[in-house]
C-alpha cells in the first residue's frame, strides 16, 4: 500500500466528508439522512484520510473529547486503515491536551477499540436502529514519586569535554542561486541535493510550505545540518515554516523543530489555521528567486528553479498570507517546553 495520508479539513470545503458518510452510514447501514447530518459537524474537526489521491476513510473529534461518525469505505476495510485513523486522531486529541476521550461504538465494533485502549462504560442501547455502547478512554495517571532524603555532598567541579563539532558540510554548486533560470525536474533521488544547494546559498531567508507532508524531504540530518550552517553564515537570517499538522511523526526523529528549539529568534515554525484551505503542494523559496516545488505531497516529484523571482514573489504572497492568521500548535508548545 502505497503512503497513507490523513488531514485535517474543513468541514463546509471538503465535499468528501459528506460523500464518504452518505456511502457508508445512509446507504450502506440504512442510516436515515436526517440523523446522520447534525448540528455538530460545522463546529467539529473533521480527518480525511487518502491513498493515492483517493478518499478512503474519514472521522469527527468534538470540543468536549467525542471521536465520531469514524468510517472506511468497503473496498478499503480489512487494511488497517481505521487502526490508523483512530490512532491518528487519538494522536491530535492528546496534542489539544484532552486526557478523555469518549465514542459511541457500534457494538460489533466493540473488540476493535478495546484494543486502542477504550474501556466500555454503558450497557447496550440503541441509536438510529443500530446497536450501539459508549466507550472511553482516558490517559494514565501518574503517580508522583515520594519525596526522598538527601544530603549534598557539597561542592565539586565537573569536566565536560568539548563536544566534537560536525565537519561542515562542503558541496559541489552545479547551479548558482540567481542564475540559472531553467526549470529542473526534480524525483526522490535528487530532491535533498537540490534541497540543501538552495540553503547553502541562501542569504536572506528560507520559507517553507507544509514541511510536515513531505517529512522524507526535510526531516533529514543533511538538511538539518545546512539549516545550522546557514545560520552560523548569516546570523540575522529568517527560516519561516509552516505546517498543517504536528504530527507524531513530524515531531520525532532528525527535526525541525529540534533545530527551532536551538534557534528560536530564526527559525519560527507555526501551523496553519484550520479555516484556511490547505494546498496540496509543498515548497520552500530561498531569498527572492530560489524555489523548490512538490505539487502533489503524495507524489515525491516536481520541479526546482534557481532563478525564478516571478514565482517567487506569487507563492510567497500566498505563504504570507497564510502566515499571517496561522498559530501556534499546543504540541509545538510541549516540544518546546
Amino acid at each position: 500500500m502505497n503512503e497513507i495520508d490523513i488531514q485535517v479539513v474543513d468541514w463546509q470545503d471538503t465535499e468528501a466528508l459528506r460523500r464518504i458518510r452518505h456511502e457508508v452510514f445512509v446507504e450502506e447501514q440504512q442510516v436515515p439522512a436526517d440523523l446522520e447530518w447534525d448540528a455538530d459537524d460545522p463546529n467539529a474537526t473533521h480527518f480525511l484520510m487518502r491513498i493515492d489521491n483517493q478518499d478512503v476513510g474519514t472521522a469527527r473529534l468534538l470540543e468536549d473529547g467525542h471521536i465520531g461518525r469514524v468510517a472506511i469505505r468497503a473496498d478499503w476495510r480489512g487494511k488497517g486503515l481505521g487502526n490508523q485513523l483512530m490512532s491518528y486522531i487519538m494522536q491530535y486529541a492528546k496534542s489539544l491536551g484532552m486526557r478523555h476521550i469518549e465514542l459511541s461504538a457500534q457494538t460489533y465494533a466493540r473488540d476493535f477499540y478495546l484494543k486502542l485502549g477504550f474501556q466500555p462504560c454503558s450497557d447496550e442501547y440503541m441509536e438510529a436502529g443500530i446497536p450501539h455502547i459508549a466507550m472511553s478512554w482516558d490517559a494514565p495517571v501518574v503517580d508522583e514519586l515520594p519525596p526522598i532524603d538527601f544530603t549534598s555532598p557539597g561542592k565539586f567541579s565537573i569536566h565536560n569535554p568539548p563536544a566534537e563539532a560536525r565537519p561542515e558540510r562542503v558541496f559541489d554548486l552545479p547551479f548558482q542561486l540567481g542564475e540559472q533560470r531553467d526549470l529542473i525536474d526534480l524525483t526522490e533521488q535528487n530532491a535533498h541535493e537540490h534541497l540543501c544547494w538552495l540553503i547553502t546559498q541562501a542569504r536572506r531567508q528560507v520559507t517553507i510550505y507544509a514541511a510536515d507532508q513531505a517529512i522524507w524531504l526535510f526531516n533529514r540530518r543533511d538538511v538539518l545540518d545546512c539549516m545550522e550552517q546557514l545560520i552560523a553564515r548569516q546570523p540575522k537570517s529568517r527560516v519561516r515554516i509552516l505546517i498543517q499538522d504536528a504530527s507524531q511523526a513530524f515531531l520525532e526523529g532528525h527535526s525541525l523543530l529540534t533545530l527551532m528549539h536551538r534557534f528560536p529568534s530564526t527559525i519560527e515554525i507555526r501551523r496553519q489555521h484550520p479555516e484556511r484551505t490547505r494546498g496540496p503542494e509543498v515548497y520552500m523559496l530561498v531569498d527572492d528567486c530560489g524555489i523548490l516545488m512538490l505539487p502533489r505531497a503524495l507524489h515525491r516529484e516536481g520541479f526546482v528553479r534557481y532563478n525564478s523571482p516571478d514565482q517567487v514573489k506569487r507563492w510567497g504572497s500566498r505563504f504570507d498570507e497564510l502566515w499571517s492568521t496561522s498559530q501556534s500548535d499546543p504540541a509545538i508548545r510541549r516540544f518546546m517546553l
